[in-house]
């Protein structure tokens, strides 16, 4: 089944293997996580959980997190739709290059379709990795050092927004959930890229466990609201440093989430106004407003990393789901060794109100590339032209490029999105 040897079996995991996949988690990711029993194996349990046992041990696993994500619109528009999120993948070292990963992505890729879902998106640990399986790297993100007392020079009707809006710190507990999710739910209808995480996973990843921080204060949350609406809100831990005597502390942002650039604005003016904190350590897109209102980024400590790594699972659906900027009418040649069904030729139409729609077709195509230049391009955080530029997309009718290069263009590129 799926490639496997003969003395690999894969099936759908069950309570019973919590204890075990936190022991090979602990292996593979090289260390103890530490912390109670409960509150590990609870975090090792996803939804459409596989295992790979080997003479009756546990040596592969892999999960999904039920997540939303900000999808182009029609025309520049933004709008959510439910995604599958590959989580917890880890292979023991023993066990490695003998097909039980392409096993178990395979089958995630099969289940995601069944679930009725046309993406599945992932944070990679190793880059390297994910791209064979068809997932192309669809969003960057850049670790942004802002120092203390950081002035940003928007626009006056963005700053009445930020004035407007009212932040307040609290210690982030799982009552918060519902709350959170709220807002960032909501956000994923506005800001492309966008990955906003279950009320259950947020529920589970704020609970408190002093065992897991060793010493560090608890998470807080800064909560904006305005008009006693919530519209934002930024989920984070100082470090409380001191040198030579001087206060050298951080923070460091996990969640930044704002229906809105006034409420961005308003919790980034308040986090680099914190006592006792030299710099904010937050993940933002290359070409976010926080960078851009500073005129220039050289006062940034800035690394820019790879985000989500996209995976259109189904063809036909995906295409009928996303939004297009033009309209283009193409025959398309997509590989896809991993699912068949996207495999062949296709004819793609965008018309002109940004509505899709993708057929099987005939005759010779216009282009051909590979479903992970697809994925790479589909949040606009790479182009078609780039990819062609660089040797991977192949153009056999002068204008199919700029064409569909047009079609999947966005306004921005992809927000940040949070690990999952």
């Amino acid at each position: 089944m799926n490639g496997l040897p003969v003395a690999y079996q894969m099936r759908a995991a069950i309570d019973a293997d919590a204890a075990a996949r936190v022991a090979l988690h602990d292996i593979v990711w090289a260390g103890d996580g530490g912390g109670p029993a409960d509150v590990r194996e609870a975090g090792s349990r996803p939804r459409g959980a596989l295992v790979v046992e080997y003479d009756g041990d546990i040596v592969g696993a892999c999960g999904s997190r039920d997540l939303l994500l900000g999808l182009p619109g029609p025309l520049g528009g933004v709008r959510a739709v439910a995604v599958e999120g590959l989580t917890q993948v880890g292979v023991h070292p023993d066990h490695s290059r003998r097909g039980v990963l392409r096993a178990m992505v395979g089958s995630h890729l099969e289940w995601t379709r069944a679930s009725g879902r046309t993406l599945a998106v992932l944070k990679a640990s190793e880059p390297g990795i994910y791209g064979r399986f068809g997932y192309g790297m669809a969003s960057v993100a850049a670790l942004t050092s802002f120092p203390a007392g950081t002035k940003w020079t928007a626009p006056q009707g963005i700053v009445d927004l930020a004035e407007a809006t009212h932040t307040a710190m609290a210690t982030a507990e799982p009552e918060h959930a519902e709350r959170l999710y709220a807002v960032w739910s909501a956000c994923a209808n506005v800001h492309l890229g966008m990955v906003a995480r279950s009320v259950e996973d947020i529920a589970r990843t704020t609970r408190d466990v002093p065992e897991l921080r060793v010493g560090k204060e608890p998470r807080r949350l800064m909560f904006a609201t305005r008009e006693g609406v919530d519209v934002g809100f930024a989920w984070f831990r100082r470090d409380g440093a001191w040198s030579a005597g001087r206060p050298a502390g951080t923070v460091d942002v996990t969640w930044f989430v704002g229906v809105d650039q006034g409420a961005r604005l308003a919790l980034m003016r308040r986090l680099v106004d914190l006592d006792l904190v030299t710099s904010v350590v937050n993940w933002v897109a290359p070409d976010d407003p926080l960078v851009t209102w500073l005129g220039s980024p050289r006062a940034l400590d800035a690394r820019t990393t790879d985000s989500v790594w996209l995976r259109i699972a189904d063809l036909p659906a995906a295409v009928a789901e996303r939004g297009y900027a033009a309209p283009c009418d193409l025959r398309i040649e997509v590989r896809d060794h991993v699912i068949p069904a996207n495999d062949g030729v296709w004819r793609v139409v965008a018309d002109a109100t940004g509505i899709g729609r993708a057929e099987r077709t005939d005759g010779a195509p216009d282009l051909t590339l590979d479903i992970a230049d697809l994925g790479a391009c589909w949040l606009g955080g790479q182009t078609i032209g780039a990819r062609a530029e660089a040797g991977f997309v192949v153009e056999h009718r002068p204008g199919a490029v700029l064409a569909l290069d047009a079609a999947l263009r966005t306004l921005t590129l992809p927000a940040q999105a949070a690990d999952f």
